[in-house]
């Protein structure tokens, strides 16, 4: 698992997005959206995401993306 941590650590993500994220991490649904999903489907999931937003196409959800990545921050503090 030390791989999430290298991944997040290379990330280049707008810094709305990650205060947002790391917010939401806070809560109890960010922590159940950890659980329930694998860690590289959260990934595979916020990298189309992340292709979205840089693309500019009709199909990019902000909420979304804030929802994946907060999911993402809880599973790199439970491993650490």
């Amino acid at each position: 698992m030390s791989d999430l941590i290298s991944t997040l650590s290379t990330m280049r993500r707008p810094g709305l997005l990650l205060r947002a994220a790391r917010m939401a991490a806070l809560t109890g649904d960010a922590h159940r959206r950890a659980q329930r999903r694998p860690v590289q489907t959260l990934l595979a999931e916020e990298d189309r995401l992340n292709a979205a937003r840089l693309g500019g196409g009709l199909g990019y959800s902000p909420s979304r993306h804030v929802e994946v990545m907060s999911a993402i921050l809880c599973a790199a503090r439970s491993i650490s």
